[in-house]
Protein backbone atom coordinates (compact mmCIF):
# COMPACT_ATOMS: atom_id res chain seq x y z
CA UNK A 1 0.00 0.00 0.00
CA UNK A 2 2.72 2.40 0.96
CA UNK A 3 4.41 1.69 -2.31
CA UNK A 4 1.70 2.67 -4.00
CA UNK A 5 1.05 5.60 -2.81
CA UNK A 6 5.05 6.57 -3.05
CA UNK A 7 4.36 5.78 -6.92
CA UNK A 8 1.48 7.84 -7.24
CA UNK A 9 3.10 10.67 -5.34
CA UNK A 10 5.91 10.68 -7.83
CA UNK A 11 3.75 10.57 -10.43
CA UNK A 12 2.19 13.40 -10.00
CA UNK A 13 5.18 15.43 -8.88
CA UNK A 14 6.72 14.58 -12.23
CA UNK A 15 3.68 15.71 -14.24
CA UNK A 16 3.70 18.83 -12.25
CA UNK A 17 8.14 19.63 -12.51
CA UNK A 18 6.90 18.95 -16.43
CA UNK A 19 3.98 21.17 -16.20
CA UNK A 20 5.95 23.69 -14.86
CA UNK A 21 8.81 23.22 -17.14
CA UNK A 22 6.42 23.30 -20.53
CA UNK A 23 5.18 26.44 -19.10
CA UNK A 24 8.76 28.25 -18.51
CA UNK A 25 9.45 27.32 -22.07
CA UNK A 26 6.44 28.76 -23.62
CA UNK A 27 7.49 31.88 -21.65
CA UNK A 28 10.92 32.50 -22.37
CA UNK A 29 11.12 34.93 -25.12
CA UNK A 30 8.53 37.72 -22.68
CA UNK A 31 12.31 38.97 -21.09
CA UNK A 32 15.96 38.90 -21.66
CA UNK A 33 17.93 36.05 -19.76
CA UNK A 34 19.71 38.77 -17.80
CA UNK A 35 21.05 42.29 -17.95
CA UNK A 36 24.81 41.25 -19.54
CA UNK A 37 25.10 44.59 -20.67
CA UNK A 38 24.85 47.33 -18.09
CA UNK A 39 24.20 50.97 -18.97
CA UNK A 40 24.33 53.46 -16.31
CA UNK A 41 20.98 55.12 -17.58
CA UNK A 42 20.18 58.75 -15.87
CA UNK A 43 16.77 57.68 -14.72
CA UNK A 44 16.64 60.76 -12.17
CA UNK A 45 17.40 62.99 -15.53
CA UNK A 46 13.85 61.83 -16.99
CA UNK A 47 12.23 64.04 -19.40
CA UNK A 48 9.00 64.61 -19.49
CA UNK A 49 7.17 61.70 -21.56
CA UNK A 50 7.06 61.88 -24.97
CA UNK A 51 3.22 61.17 -25.75
CA UNK A 52 3.16 63.23 -28.76
CA UNK A 53 5.47 61.11 -30.95
CA UNK A 54 5.12 57.69 -28.42
CA UNK A 55 2.56 55.81 -30.26
CA UNK A 56 4.00 53.22 -33.00
CA UNK A 57 6.04 49.81 -33.36
CA UNK A 58 8.99 49.84 -31.29
CA UNK A 59 11.94 47.58 -31.27
CA UNK A 60 14.57 46.22 -28.29
CA UNK A 61 17.60 43.61 -28.85
CA UNK A 62 19.95 42.66 -26.39
CA UNK A 63 22.19 39.51 -27.47
CA UNK A 64 19.80 36.96 -28.78
CA UNK A 65 16.62 38.43 -27.44
CA UNK A 66 14.24 40.84 -29.63
CA UNK A 67 11.31 42.14 -29.15
CA UNK A 68 8.97 44.42 -30.54
CA UNK A 69 6.40 46.74 -28.73
CA UNK A 70 3.07 48.10 -30.16
CA UNK A 71 2.38 51.44 -28.50
CA UNK A 72 -1.18 52.85 -28.60
CA UNK A 73 -2.36 56.59 -27.11
CA UNK A 74 -5.81 56.18 -25.86
CA UNK A 75 -7.92 58.51 -23.30
CA UNK A 76 -10.18 57.32 -20.44
CA UNK A 77 -13.73 58.44 -21.43
CA UNK A 78 -14.69 59.69 -17.50
CA UNK A 79 -11.51 61.58 -16.88
CA UNK A 80 -9.65 61.90 -20.00
CA UNK A 81 -6.15 60.85 -18.49
CA UNK A 82 -4.12 59.18 -21.23
CA UNK A 83 -3.05 55.87 -21.07
CA UNK A 84 -0.68 53.53 -23.35
CA UNK A 85 -2.32 50.20 -24.40
CA UNK A 86 0.99 47.65 -24.85
CA UNK A 87 1.29 44.63 -27.10
CA UNK A 88 4.76 42.33 -27.36
CA UNK A 89 5.47 40.56 -30.20
CA UNK A 90 8.14 37.87 -30.60
CA UNK A 91 11.02 38.72 -32.17
CA UNK A 92 11.39 35.88 -34.35
CA UNK A 93 7.52 34.82 -34.86
CA UNK A 94 6.03 38.61 -34.35
CA UNK A 95 2.99 36.78 -32.67
CA UNK A 96 1.71 38.54 -29.67
CA UNK A 97 3.17 37.19 -26.56
CA UNK A 98 1.45 39.77 -24.24
CA UNK A 99 -0.66 42.73 -23.75
CA UNK A 100 -1.53 44.99 -20.89
CA UNK A 101 -1.90 48.77 -20.36
CA UNK A 102 0.22 51.47 -19.13
CA UNK A 103 -0.58 54.82 -16.86
CA UNK A 104 2.17 57.73 -16.51
CA UNK A 105 4.07 57.53 -13.07
CA UNK A 106 6.85 60.20 -12.31
CA UNK A 107 8.09 61.60 -15.96
CA UNK A 108 7.53 57.61 -16.87
CA UNK A 109 5.17 55.21 -18.08
CA UNK A 110 4.57 51.99 -16.46
CA UNK A 111 2.46 48.88 -17.49
CA UNK A 112 1.28 45.86 -16.42
CA UNK A 113 1.65 43.31 -18.62
CA UNK A 114 -0.07 39.80 -18.72
CA UNK A 115 1.15 36.88 -21.32
CA UNK A 116 -0.54 34.29 -23.68
CA UNK A 117 0.39 31.54 -21.04
CA UNK A 118 -0.10 34.05 -17.58
CA UNK A 119 2.92 35.48 -16.58
CA UNK A 120 2.78 38.85 -14.77
CA UNK A 121 5.14 40.84 -15.28
CA UNK A 122 5.84 44.75 -15.74
CA UNK A 123 7.15 47.30 -18.40
CA UNK A 124 8.41 51.15 -17.79
CA UNK A 125 9.18 53.45 -20.60
CA UNK A 126 11.45 56.29 -19.79
CA UNK A 127 12.67 59.24 -21.94
CA UNK A 128 16.13 60.72 -21.53
CA UNK A 129 17.37 63.65 -23.42
CA UNK A 130 19.95 62.56 -26.10
CA UNK A 131 22.36 65.04 -24.41
CA UNK A 132 22.41 63.30 -21.20
CA UNK A 133 22.28 59.66 -22.58
CA UNK A 134 25.36 57.33 -21.56
CA UNK A 135 25.14 56.11 -24.90
CA UNK A 136 24.57 57.45 -28.63
CA UNK A 137 21.22 57.46 -30.01
CA UNK A 138 20.07 54.21 -32.23
CA UNK A 139 18.89 54.62 -35.70
CA UNK A 140 15.37 54.50 -36.16
CA UNK A 141 12.55 57.13 -36.45
CA UNK A 142 13.90 60.82 -34.91
CA UNK A 143 13.43 61.43 -31.42
CA UNK A 144 14.51 64.09 -29.65
CA UNK A 145 14.58 61.76 -26.82
CA UNK A 146 16.42 58.34 -26.48
CA UNK A 147 13.87 55.78 -24.97
CA UNK A 148 14.74 53.61 -22.38
CA UNK A 149 12.57 50.06 -22.32
CA UNK A 150 12.81 48.10 -18.98
CA UNK A 151 11.08 44.72 -18.06
CA UNK A 152 11.12 42.80 -15.25
CA UNK A 153 9.24 40.59 -13.24
CA UNK A 154 6.73 42.39 -10.60
CA UNK A 155 8.27 40.06 -7.40
CA UNK A 156 11.72 42.18 -7.94
CA UNK A 157 11.84 45.86 -6.53
CA UNK A 158 12.74 49.29 -7.74
CA UNK A 159 14.31 50.13 -10.86
CA UNK A 160 17.39 48.53 -10.14
CA UNK A 161 16.14 44.94 -10.75
CA UNK A 162 14.70 45.57 -13.93
CA UNK A 163 16.57 44.88 -17.38
CA UNK A 164 16.88 48.17 -18.99
CA UNK A 165 17.16 48.42 -22.90
CA UNK A 166 17.20 51.23 -25.59
CA UNK A 167 14.29 51.32 -27.90
CA UNK A 168 14.03 52.39 -31.11
CA UNK A 169 10.77 53.52 -33.02
CA UNK A 170 10.46 51.81 -36.63
CA UNK A 171 7.15 52.96 -37.45
CA UNK A 172 4.42 55.61 -36.64
CA UNK A 173 1.90 52.49 -37.65
CA UNK A 174 0.20 50.06 -35.15
CA UNK A 175 0.37 46.84 -38.31
CA UNK A 176 1.77 43.78 -36.95
CA UNK A 177 2.88 43.86 -40.86
CA UNK A 178 5.87 46.04 -39.76
CA UNK A 179 7.15 43.70 -37.38
CA UNK A 180 7.11 40.95 -40.33
CA UNK A 181 8.92 43.13 -42.71
CA UNK A 182 12.23 44.31 -40.26
CA UNK A 183 12.38 40.37 -39.59
CA UNK A 184 12.87 39.82 -43.37
CA UNK A 185 15.52 42.74 -43.21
Amino acid sequence: MLSKILIATLVTLSSMAYSVGAHAKVEEHIMPASDDRWVPWPFHLAQPFPWQDIQGIWKVEQGDYVSYFALKVVRQKSTGVRQLQVKQFDGETCKVLATGVGHENHLKVLAQMTSKGGAIYRVQMTAISQKDSPVPPLQGMPMDEVMVLSIGTLERGGTDEMVHMQTVKISATLSQKICFEDIKK
